[in-house]
Protein backbone atom coordinates (compact mmCIF):
# COMPACT_ATOMS: atom_id res chain seq x y z
CA UNK A 1 0.00 0.00 0.00
CA UNK A 2 0.96 3.45 -1.03
CA UNK A 3 0.98 5.74 1.27
CA UNK A 4 0.63 10.04 0.53
CA UNK A 5 1.57 12.71 2.56
CA UNK A 6 0.17 16.20 1.67
CA UNK A 7 2.03 19.03 2.22
CA UNK A 8 0.33 22.37 2.91
CA UNK A 9 2.31 25.58 2.54
CA UNK A 10 1.87 27.88 5.69
CA UNK A 11 -0.84 30.50 5.32
CA UNK A 12 0.45 34.05 4.78
CA UNK A 13 0.09 37.02 6.90
CA UNK A 14 -3.44 38.76 6.07
CA UNK A 15 -3.28 42.50 4.91
CA UNK A 16 -5.81 43.75 7.84
CA UNK A 17 -7.31 46.52 5.56
CA UNK A 18 -8.67 44.34 2.52
CA UNK A 19 -7.98 40.49 3.91
CA UNK A 20 -5.92 39.66 1.01
CA UNK A 21 -2.78 37.44 1.47
CA UNK A 22 0.25 39.30 2.44
CA UNK A 23 3.72 38.31 0.39
CA UNK A 24 5.94 40.84 1.47
CA UNK A 25 7.25 43.52 -0.22
CA UNK A 26 8.06 43.49 -4.38
CA UNK A 27 10.52 45.70 -4.41
CA UNK A 28 12.97 43.45 -2.12
CA UNK A 29 16.25 42.53 -3.16
CA UNK A 30 19.17 40.40 -1.76
CA UNK A 31 22.42 40.89 -3.00
CA UNK A 32 24.15 37.48 -2.70
CA UNK A 33 28.41 36.46 -3.02
CA UNK A 34 27.93 33.12 -4.61
CA UNK A 35 29.67 31.15 -2.54
CA UNK A 36 30.91 33.07 0.09
CA UNK A 37 28.08 33.02 2.07
CA UNK A 38 27.74 36.96 2.03
CA UNK A 39 24.43 38.94 1.55
CA UNK A 40 22.71 42.45 2.06
CA UNK A 41 19.37 43.58 2.04
CA UNK A 42 18.02 46.47 0.10
CA UNK A 43 15.26 47.83 -2.10
CA UNK A 44 14.88 47.78 -5.94
CA UNK A 45 14.69 51.45 -6.67
CA UNK A 46 15.35 51.30 -11.27
CA UNK A 47 14.60 48.13 -12.70
CA UNK A 48 14.87 46.89 -16.38
CA UNK A 49 15.87 43.49 -18.13
CA UNK A 50 19.77 45.24 -18.28
CA UNK A 51 20.12 45.67 -14.70
CA UNK A 52 18.89 47.46 -11.67
CA UNK A 53 19.86 49.84 -8.88
CA UNK A 54 19.37 48.63 -5.56
CA UNK A 55 19.26 50.64 -2.05
CA UNK A 56 21.82 49.52 0.21
CA UNK A 57 24.47 49.63 2.01
CA UNK A 58 27.23 46.98 0.70
CA UNK A 59 30.90 47.75 0.29
CA UNK A 60 31.35 45.79 -2.52
CA UNK A 61 33.82 47.01 -5.37
CA UNK A 62 33.03 47.23 -9.04
CA UNK A 63 33.15 44.30 -11.24
CA UNK A 64 32.11 42.02 -8.42
CA UNK A 65 30.23 39.29 -9.81
CA UNK A 66 26.66 38.79 -7.62
CA UNK A 67 23.47 36.93 -7.61
CA UNK A 68 20.70 39.50 -7.15
CA UNK A 69 17.53 37.86 -5.83
CA UNK A 70 14.08 39.65 -6.71
CA UNK A 71 10.75 38.33 -6.08
CA UNK A 72 8.10 38.88 -8.75
CA UNK A 73 4.34 37.82 -7.53
CA UNK A 74 5.74 35.84 -4.57
CA UNK A 75 8.36 34.10 -6.57
CA UNK A 76 11.98 34.09 -6.07
CA UNK A 77 13.57 35.40 -9.03
CA UNK A 78 17.64 35.14 -8.92
CA UNK A 79 19.74 36.73 -11.74
CA UNK A 80 23.27 36.63 -12.36
CA UNK A 81 25.23 40.57 -12.33
CA UNK A 82 28.13 42.31 -12.16
CA UNK A 83 28.24 45.56 -9.76
CA UNK A 84 28.75 48.30 -11.97
CA UNK A 85 28.45 51.65 -9.84
CA UNK A 86 28.45 52.28 -6.34
CA UNK A 87 25.81 55.65 -6.06
CA UNK A 88 24.81 58.16 -3.33
CA UNK A 89 22.12 56.20 -2.85
CA UNK A 90 22.62 52.46 -3.96
CA UNK A 91 24.52 49.82 -5.84
CA UNK A 92 24.41 49.87 -9.86
CA UNK A 93 24.26 46.16 -10.86
CA UNK A 94 24.38 44.86 -14.90
CA UNK A 95 22.68 41.74 -15.67
CA UNK A 96 24.50 39.03 -17.23
CA UNK A 97 22.49 37.76 -20.74
CA UNK A 98 18.98 35.87 -19.41
CA UNK A 99 16.67 34.40 -20.37
CA UNK A 100 13.24 35.48 -22.03
CA UNK A 101 11.48 33.84 -19.20
CA UNK A 102 13.27 36.16 -16.52
CA UNK A 103 12.90 39.28 -18.86
CA UNK A 104 9.05 38.57 -18.59
CA UNK A 105 9.77 37.85 -14.93
CA UNK A 106 11.14 41.13 -14.34
CA UNK A 107 8.38 43.09 -16.65
CA UNK A 108 5.91 41.64 -14.46
CA UNK A 109 8.00 42.56 -11.52
CA UNK A 110 8.42 46.61 -13.01
CA UNK A 111 4.31 46.38 -13.53
CA UNK A 112 3.97 45.36 -9.66
CA UNK A 113 6.16 47.94 -8.82
CA UNK A 114 4.96 50.67 -10.80
CA UNK A 115 7.74 51.52 -12.91
CA UNK A 116 6.60 49.95 -16.74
Amino acid sequence: MTTVTRWDAPQSPRDETTGTPRRGTASDAEIVLPGRGLQYSGQITELNAQGCLVETKCRLEPGTAVEVWLRTEGMPLRIAARLVERQERGVQFEFQPIPMRKQEQIERLRAELGLS
